[in-house]
């Protein structure tokens, strides 16, 4: 009896977790009566030759609920979708086809998510929110491309690591829209491509397979493809570079506008499938009017991704640090203050910190490399006598090289 309520109160959390009611499609919330009998229907389900039996049944059904939610709370959707279908296996509740539908869905896979939704349907023949449920899997389709390849080779077809197809095919195969990375294998052979997939679009490729050396060996299937690519970490490491102007928005002259350019590296700290918190350093420097500019900044990058399969970012920069700047004329325009009178083999310097805040977006082109444009920076020098805030704005080149 004690298997029994924990698995009916992990079932009952679960299911608050995963179905907010900001999140589409909606779902009420099961009452305490229709959770109870259906756990109640589980442990008949699960009655086999012994108790003990059922009981290792119910604990491995359980254990599959809470490494669902655990998954679907840190962003990871496939893994979340995979691990409610196999507790559904254990224990054949439809319910759980549509929190594996519903992670399938937050993470835009629409055929797997289609495929549970549907086999939620099929098995919970008075499902309460039916209409709502049919209603999402005709905007589902919507979404979807198609995709033909054509060889003569039996080859696996992986879609970002996932197996969604055999070769030869017949017939064009359903496929999500967005970002994709294709991959054709069989044994030591592959193809493999990266797409933007679009809404009704068809999709059709002559596939050529060529020798993988360098590869450690084919996979026999996507599961096994999928759990290699897990096992790869990310490349938290980027170089960057970037070219732009700054504009001197308060009229000092301290300095004019400037040719502008950066170097500097980000380390990818937390990447979730949503966002991702980078540490960053930059050395900013600044040419041009009778100035030169320097500094050496350290901050936080936050990326938000707004469609987990698009290679589309926004992100928002903040850096802090210090700030040289340095004057290459006898002169100053008012004749006085700091550096009136600097001299040219003297140069003036003044020292200070400097801020930079950013905001922007950013295309990844290949997952190692991506373009980013600053669509609103603001560079601030905080020296003595001078404040200088200036707009900058910026096109950047990053590499992710580990």
């Amino acid at each position: 009896m004690l298997n029994l309520m924990q698995f009916w109160y992990g079932s009952r959390y679960i299911f608050h977790v995963i179905n907010p009611d900001s999140s589409p499609p909606t779902r009420a919330n099961s009452s305490k009566l229709r959770l109870l009998l259906s756990a109640l229907g589980l442990v008949t389900c699960l009655q086999g030759p012994t108790p003990a039996q059922a009981d290792e049944a119910l604990d491995a059904a359980r254990k599959r609920y809470e490494v669902g939610e655990r998954h679907y709370v840190e962003g990871r959707y496939w893994q979340a979708g995979k691990a409610f279908e196999e507790a559904y296996g254990l224990s054949k509740r439809g319910d759980l086809l549509f929190n594996a539908g519903r992670a399938y869905d937050r993470g835009e896979y629409a055929v797997r998510a289609i495929e549970a939704y549907r086999g939620y349907l099929s098995s919970v023949g008075d499902a309460p929110d039916r209409g709502q449920i049919e209603k999402r899997i005709q905007e589902l389709q919507a979404s979807l491309a198609k995709l033909m390849i054509v060889t003569d080779e039996k080859a696996y077809v992986l879609v970002d690591g996932h197996e969604i197809g055999r070769t030869p095919m017949q017939v064009a195969i359903d496929m999500d829209s967005g970002y994709h990375r294709l991959t054709v294998r069989k044994d030591n052979l592959s193809w493999s491509k990266e797409q933007q997939f679009n809404s009704g679009d068809t999709y059709r490729f002559e596939v050529t397979l060529t020798d993988r050396r360098n590869d450690p060996g084919g996979l026999e299937s996507g599961t096994e493809d999928e759990m290699a690519r897990l096992r790869t970490p990310p490349r938290r490491w980027a170089a960057v570079l970037g070219a732009g102007g700054a504009i001197d928005v308060a009229g000092s002259g301290f300095p004019p506008h400037q040719v502008a350019m950066t170097l500097g590296i980000d380390y990818r700290a937390r990447l979730r499938s949503n966002y991702a918190v980078d540490v960053m350093m930059r050395i900013p420097f600044e040419l041009a009017g009778g100035w030169r500019n320097a500094g050496f900044l350290l901050g936080i990058r936050g990326a938000l991704m707004p469609a987990p399969r698009l290679p589309l970012e926004i992100f928002f920069e903040l850096g802090a640090g210090l700030g040289v700047l340095e004057s290459t004329v006898k002169k100053l325009p008012d004749g006085k203050g700091a550096c009136s009178t600097a001299g040219s083999l003297n140069p003036c310097s003044l020292y200070g910190v400097r801020l930079q805040p950013v905001v922007g977006v950013a295309y990844r082109i290949v997952p190692a490399f991506e373009l980013r444009a600053e669509i609103l920076g603001l560079d601030v020098n905080l020296t003595s006598p001078v404040v200088d805030p200036r707009l900058r704005f910026m096109a950047v080149a990053a590499y992710r090289f580990m």
